[in-house]
């Protein structure tokens, strides 16, 4: 989520709750009472109680979700080290191939692919970029010359290349995956139950000072809207903008200049095809 979502969330969410307290107090609208008084604010209750369970489950579904893609991610960094490390087995010009293939991935996947899945902006693969999707491609088939016929390499060394590769398209996919974003029901569901929230507080507190009905439901107002703040944000834990959550390819980037730093032959670090 931008600074400016964020903040046009926050203005309206805080004009709804000002917009609230002065149409009850001008209608002069009340909560209506029961035939018991004393049980007068059960339901307005019951109806907070009910917002506070599903805004708290979509809270930690978001949670784990920007978890789950901060994992993914350091899983997909990973799995570059450790190919370019297995490379360091194989001969010398395939070593050297591999190592640029796996440079051309990374550079793809950090101008390309670290956002397209949450913007949509992807067009490819899982929703990623058709970029990357052509990079990931040329490492398998890079492998693949390694097990050609006449090719000395040990079998537990391609063993380990095809299980780092897999490894690699598996953690792109878990990031990809993490990227989407809720259902359009949450979201509807979560302003709904804000504004009914919001025009609850405003209502009940109409026989009171105009200050203090403005302050409990400025107070309310504030607290959902930071809420859906962050909410957006982990929902998009890929393209915010600090100081919201959001996961840099600081991993992807490290293990690149990892491959370039490492790789035997300079020139691994040739421009991309």
């Amino acid at each position: 989520m931008s600074i400016a979502g964020a903040l046009i969330i926050l203005m309206a969410t805080m004009g709804f709750a000002v917009l609230v307290c002065w149409y009850t107090r001008r209608q002069h609208l009340r909560w209506p009472l029961v035939r018991n008084p004393e049980h007068a604010s059960e339901r307005p209750n019951d109806l907070s109680f009910g917002y506070s369970i599903i805004i708290g489950f979509v809270l930690v579904a978001a949670l784990g979700t920007y978890q789950d893609a901060k994992l993914a991610a350091t899983s997909e960094a990973q799995a570059i080290t450790s190919l370019s490390r297995t490379a360091l087995q194989i001969p010398a010009v395939l070593r050297d191939d591999l190592d640029h293939q796996l440079v051309c991935y990374g550079r793809d996947v950090i101008k390309y692919d670290w956002t397209a899945a949450t913007d949509g902006t992807g067009g490819g693969t899982l929703g990623g970029s058709p970029f990357v999707d052509a990079s990931a491609n040329r490492i398998p088939q890079t492998i693949q010359r390694v097990a050609a016929p006449g090719v000395q390499v040990r079998d537990a060394t391609l063993g380990a290349l095809i299980q780092q590769s897999e490894q690699l398209s598996q953690a792109r996919a878990d990031r990809l995956d993490q990227a989407q974003r809720l259902p359009l029901l949450f979201w509807v569901m979560l302003v709904i139950g804000g504004a009914v929230f919001i025009s609850l507080s405003a209502i009940l507190l109409a026989d009171d000072h105009a200050y203090l009905q403005l302050m409990i439901a400025g107070g309310t107002a504030l607290l959902i809207a930071f809420t859906l703040i962050l909410i957006g944000s982990l929902d998009r834990p890929f393209s915010s903008q600090p100081p919201l959550p959001v996961i840099h390819p600081v991993a992807m980037q490290r293990a690149l200049d990892g491959v370039i730093v490492d790789a035997p032959d300079p020139a691994v670090d040739r421009p991309c095809p």
